[in-house]
């Protein structure tokens, strides 16, 4: 598995949904107890997310880590 591409997958579906949901970044790292550097870092790719800060990412947009990950890895 090519973790990098998992790691941008995963950001941009993070910048996805925030901006869906009309959270600035700064708002969304406020609420999820992260940085904002470090949230910038996940949604470009560059940074491994750690369970637990999916988890508290996931609690603040309001969607299950289940349908978090429903979207095509293959692409």
């Amino acid at each position: 598995m090519n973790f990098k591409k998992l790691y941008k997958q995963i950001g941009e579906r993070i910048r996805t949904l925030r901006e869906m949901r009309g959270l600035t970044m700064e708002k969304l790292a406020y609420e999820s107890g992260i940085s904002k550097g470090g949230l910038s870092e996940i949604e470009r790719g560059m940074k491994e997310p750690r369970i637990s800060t999916l988890v508290k990412i996931c609690e603040t947009l309001e969607i299950s880590m289940k349908d978090f990950f429903d979207f095509d890895l293959a692409t």
